[in-house]
């Protein structure tokens, strides 16, 4: 189930490797490999990774399906963070000012994410758009 939620979020990122403890090299961030942009690979609430943006945006410039937050854990019966875990924003709507982070998709410019883009731009413009049936098809014919 995991797996056919990271498709549907695109959390399909692979894990950062773990540094070696003795290592004292300076950690590079990494690149998207489609266009070479600075990426934040970040752990989603189950288990797998996401890349997300390096800047945060507001939610009125990111389509609904890339919103996320990262949300720091902190240590059990403690209040020292030891974990950051990347959640997308679902349910409650966030204000249209509320800063999101956005998935990498959002800015890449490469073709595939760009259509990806636009098509998320469009299911939102449908869904706003979408009327509830009127209530005078359910008044009683009294």
């Amino acid at each position: 189930m995991a797996n056919d939620l990271a498709e549907i979020n695109e959390a399909t990122a692979p894990p950062r490797p773990e540094p070696d403890p003795d290592d004292v090299k300076w950690i590079e961030p990494e690149g998207c490999p489609k266009c070479g942009m600075e990426v934040r690979t970040v752990p989603t609430n189950y288990d797998r990774w996401v890349s997300l943006s390096t800047a945060p945006a507001r939610a009125k410039e990111v389509p609904r399906r890339y919103r996320w937050r990262i949300v720091t854990k902190p240590a059990r019966h403690s209040t020292y963070p030891v974990a950051r875990i990347a959640v997308r924003v679902s349910g409650l709507e966030p204000m249209p000012d509320d800063m999101v982070i956005p998935a990498h998709t959002v800015e890449c410019q490469h073709p595939a994410a760009r259509a990806k883009v636009e098509e998320a731009w469009r299911a939102d413009r449908a869904r706003q758009t979408w009327l509830p049936p009127s209530v005078e098809e359910y008044e009683d014919d009294e």
